[in-house]
């Protein structure tokens, strides 16, 4: 007997799976000292710059498979793929807090990230689909939520955990969440209608496939090595390491690699493809391009920042904050950020998406402004209104332009529109932390060089004290962080005039294949 669910069930049964994998993008962060100790405990040679590879393979395995997703989904079905992605992520997850040693931890992550990649478009495709275009700002608003609290509470999260049970119960929690969501995705999902069917006689585009994966995997890891420490360089004296910079070679070769892949990813899909993996083409839609550029400025200003402030938490700021109470610091942006997302949803058809997205674009030049201020010993209570000037910020931004890039495809164009709008997004992204992170470390060396010469060419020039030496290193910190912030607010001023330039009114939305053809909606009937 086949039973009707609501478009709200199905679009909270995608959301469900989705907060796991963004989640653990954050999660993991503050257990990586923990990792290191306790497998350096059977094998001395482990580093910290090994165990960063449990975030680096997590989010190239992520960037992998983004761009295809859709794809797959439309050859065998988006609620299959949806449940064996939710399956691997869960599978990945329980593994991951039983591996034994660094090397299978690692790439019990890459299975893990696999999986979560996929959910990332195909979350928001079947949320989407369940609604007809007009509403698709309550679906846009559901799926949203997740995606912008879970980043806040996962240092909270992965804290509590670690400090409490252990690093592999900051896995093991998505265990029973997993299999509770595929459990619901099967049971709430509409089936898998006719049109996968027909999708697979068509030639499997194994060219353009292996072209987007790979060109896109060496861009990010490109940008992904600019922050990474640079091996053997962390001393005694130097406990954090120096960063590979943008003068490491590997750099550019990847990026000129990726570059050139991705080039003839595009020729060969435009000229070539029957069935192309992503279709370059809807970039000519005004209402996907302006969106999705505004939405790679958001990634860069928004969550390059969002990687930094923990970091002047946590190792800058004196005295140095834990990670839970970092965690608990930078709540509230995410709770914030959560609030504008639901009002968003209810006033996305009333005052249209530019007002919203120039009011949030307002709010976030604002905030970074102020955050240009800091000090050595600012504490969570300064930060707080910023901070939650912040996520106000972002929610008015990034989920009203996701709805406008999506609002009017259907079909089998809709999961390949999201891959291409979370691919591009996810590149700019890597971008955004690499531009942000070199940018803060080469500006605090900086100050570092020029208050050591203040220094030594006082009236007292005598060796300096352990408290003097930790109080420059502190001000040099937080001296290149407000350089970062007013990189920052340069960028929001660019993603300002931006959002002038997005549709004014509220638009009325028509379904389309991608093609300007009229769509039907998806009947919503589960299996």
């Amino acid at each position: 007997m086949k039973k009707t669910y609501s478009p709200y069930a199905i679009a909270l049964t995608a959301a469900l799976g989705l907060f796991m994998a963004v989640l653990d993008n954050t999660v993991v962060n503050v257990a990586l000292t923990p990792i290191q100790e306790a497998f350096a405990k059977s094998d001395s040679t482990v580093s910290i710059s090994t165990v960063q590879w449990v975030i680096t393979g997590y989010f190239l395995a992520q960037a992998a498979v983004i761009p295809a997703a859709g794809y797959f989904s439309n050859r065998f079905g988006i609620k299959r793929v949806f449940i064996l992605c939710l399956i691997f992520f869960t599978i990945g997850s329980l593994l991951c807090g039983l591996a034994q040693n660094v090397t299978m931890l690692i790439f019990f992550r890459i299975l893990q990230g696999i999986g979560g990649g996929a959910l990332f478009p195909l979350a928001s495709a079947i949320a989407f689909q369940a609604f007809p275009p007009a509403k698709r700002a309550g679906a846009s608003a559901v799926v949203g939520i997740p995606v912008l609290l879970a980043p806040a509470f996962g240092p909270t999260i992965g804290g509590l955990l670690t400090v409490n049970f252990g690093w592999e119960y900051i896995f093991f929690v998505n265990v029973p969440v997993g299999f509770i969501a595929v459990y619901l995705a099967w049971r709430i999902f509409p089936a898998d209608n006719v049109e996968e069917k027909a999708q697979n006689r068509r030639p499997f585009d194994i060219i353009g496939l292996t072209l987007v994966i790979s060109g896109i995997l060496a861009v990010v890891y490109a940008f992904s090595l600019v922050a990474e420490t640079r091996s053997g360089t962390i001393t005694a004296a130097n406990p954090r390491g120096d960063i590979n910079g943008w003068g490491y070679e590997w750099v550019w070769i990847l990026m000129a690699i990726g570059l050139v892949l991705l080039t003839a990813f595009a020729l060969y899909e435009l000229r070539v493809s029957k069935d192309p993996v992503i279709d370059l083409r809807i970039f000519k839609q005004y209402d996907f391009l302006m969106p999705s550029i505004v939405s790679w400025f958001s990634a860069v200003v928004v969550f390059g920042s969002l990687f930094l402030l923990p970091v002047f938490l946590e190792r800058v700021r004196v005295p140095h904050l834990s990670a839970l109470d970092t965690g608990l610091a930078l709540m509230p942006q995410g709770l914030a950020a959560a609030v504008a997302v639901a009002a968003g949803g209810r006033l996305y058809n009333q005052v249209g998406v530019r007002a919203m997205a120039v009011v949030g674009s307002v709010l976030l030049l604002f905030s970074s402004w102020e955050l240009t201020q800091l000090t050595s010993t600012t504490d969570s209570w300064w930060l707080l209104p910023w901070l939650i000037m912040r996520g106000f910020g972002f929610g008015l931004v990034a989920i009203p332009v996701q709805t406008l890039a999506l609002q009017a495809i259907t079909g089998a164009a809709l999961p390949k529109a999201s891959s291409l709008f979370n691919a591009t997004r996810q590149i700019a992204s890597a971008i955004g932390i690499a531009v942000l992170t070199t940018l803060f470390v080469q500006q605090s060396a900086s100050h570092g060089t020029e208050l050591r010469n203040q220094l030594a060419t006082g009236a007292n020039a005598a060796r300096p004290s352990q408290q003097t030496i930790d109080n420059l290193a502190a001000q040099a910190g937080t001296q290149g962080m407000n350089d970062v912030f007013m990189f920052v607010t340069i960028g929001s001023i660019f993603m300002l005039l931006l959002c002038l330039a997005l549709p004014g009114n509220r638009r009325k939305a028509e379904a389309t294949t991608g093609t300007g053809e009229p769509a039907p909606r998806p009947a919503m009937v589960a299996e």
